[in-house]
């Protein structure tokens, strides 16, 4: 009797469990989920494979971009050095190498050309397929030149019409084919950084006059405008004597009086 009735009950229970496998399946047969499970994993399918190709292209070496190397055009300024032109490319080496891809590359090559003391502005960046980066920018300019004393004599200064520091120092002058005007008597002020505008007032001033000058054909036909000296700036020396002293070829001087734009009185 003990073993029919354990029969009995192995027998009974089979039933119960397959039961319960149909009810559990059951709510797959609506229409409802037969679409949706095929969509979803059809949909998952393909965000694996476009990422796994995106990962697939953007490491692929014909879209590793080339670091772009600006020149200036020919004629070259016979003062120009090829130095210069490396210390412009140099800021953009890190993009050699990278993924044209990228999306951050155009404003980290821009970013990066803003920040070399040559430059005064970013144009223009942009991609071209596969893996150019192609920039336009504007050089900065030597305006003038800075005499600093030194032991011995003096150290010059490249300067912009901004009055920023260039990257680039003279122990003699003047340089084969340059010819921009010294800045003679700027004081004790110390050379500023290549790249920020140097801190000495006198020198923006200087800068202003010469553009003046430069400005009317007939005094640039005239003149060559050798140095400026201020020595005397805000009459640190003698309140009675021009404070600008504009010095040219054959030994002219020019007493100039006070900076452009002041509202003292002496200004010419």
């Amino acid at each position: 009797m003990g073993r029919r009735r354990q029969a009995v009950r192995v027998q009974s229970s089979g039933p119960r469990f397959v039961g319960r496998c149909i009810a559990a399946l059951r709510p797959l047969r609506r229409p409802f989920l037969i679409w949706v499970l095929p969509t979803l994993a059809c949909v998952s399918i393909c965000a694996l494979g476009l990422s796994w190709t995106r990962y697939r292209v953007a490491t692929t070496s014909k879209y590793k971009i080339v670091a772009p190397r600006l020149g200036l055009p020919e004629p070259k300024p016979a003062w120009w050095e090829k130095d210069f032109e490396n210390q412009i490319n140099k800021s953009v080496v890190f993009a050699d190498g990278l993924s044209i891809f990228d999306p951050t590359i155009l404003e980290r090559v821009a970013e990066a050309y803003r920040r070399c003391p040559w430059v005064k502005e970013v144009v223009s960046v942009e991609k071209r397929f596969p893996n150019q980066i192609c920039a336009r920018i504007r050089p900065r300019w030597p305006a003038a030149a800075v005499a600093y004393p030194v032991s011995p004599g003096f150290a010059f200064y490249l300067v912009d019409e901004e009055g920023v520091q260039l990257p680039k120092v003279y122990g003699k002058w003047p340089p084969p084919g340059l010819k921009v005007p010294r800045i003679l008597g700027v004081g004790a002020s110390r050379p500023a950084r290549p790249g920020s505008t140097w801190e000495e007032p006198s020198v923006a001033d200087a800068i202003k006059v010469v553009r003046m000058l430069e400005s009317s054909d007939i005094i640039r036909k005239s003149i060559h405008i050798t140095a400026v000296d201020v020595t005397n700036y805000g009459g640190r020396i003698d309140r009675s004597r021009s404070e600008i002293v504009v010095l040219a070829d054959n030994n002219c001087s020019i007493d100039w009086g006070r900076a452009p734009g002041t509202d003292q009185p002496g200004e010419l």
